[in-house]
């Protein structure tokens, strides 16, 4: 299990979630919503950096990921709530053997898929395994 500190964020409508390690950002409507959406982009990210043969960065620590956060919002001119909360946010270890198989879709699904791997800064694949483990029956 990885672990990584994000940035929950107080918005007027939503919940704003942004990962220091990474410079990675979600959101979610509630703040259960939003710690599912980090726990899913946390482990998209690190399925990515795994397939891309990189290694996984240390985490920060608590005082380096605020600093970094407050940083990052100061450079994007977004106003930092004083009520953000920061969490640790908890993912499987993506240094699981990968398999490679061969799947086929039409063309308007694969560009789909590839446009909101695209938007979310993943790999087709990490997009692929983080829908399918999302998918609850």
């Amino acid at each position: 299990m990885k672990t990584y500190i994000a940035a929950f964020i107080p918005l007027q409508d939503h919940w704003s979630v942004l990962f220091a390690d990474f410079e990675l950002a979600t959101q979610g409507d509630t703040l259960e919503s939003a710690f599912l959406a980090a726990q899913n982009a946390l482990s998209g990210r690190l399925q990515s950096i795994v397939e891309d043969g990189e290694d996984l960065v240390k985490p920060l620590t608590m005082n380096q990921a605020k600093d970094r956060i407050k940083q990052w919002c100061k450079e994007e001119s977004m106003k930092l709530p004083e009520d953000t909360i920061y969490q640790m946010v908890p993912c499987d270890d993506p240094k699981l053997k990968l398999v490679r198989v061969n799947v086929s879709f039409p063309e308007t699904v694969l560009e789909r898929i590839d446009s909101k791997a695209k938007i979310l800064g993943m790999t087709r694949s990490s997009f692929l395994s983080l829908s399918a483990q999302a998918y609850h029956i």
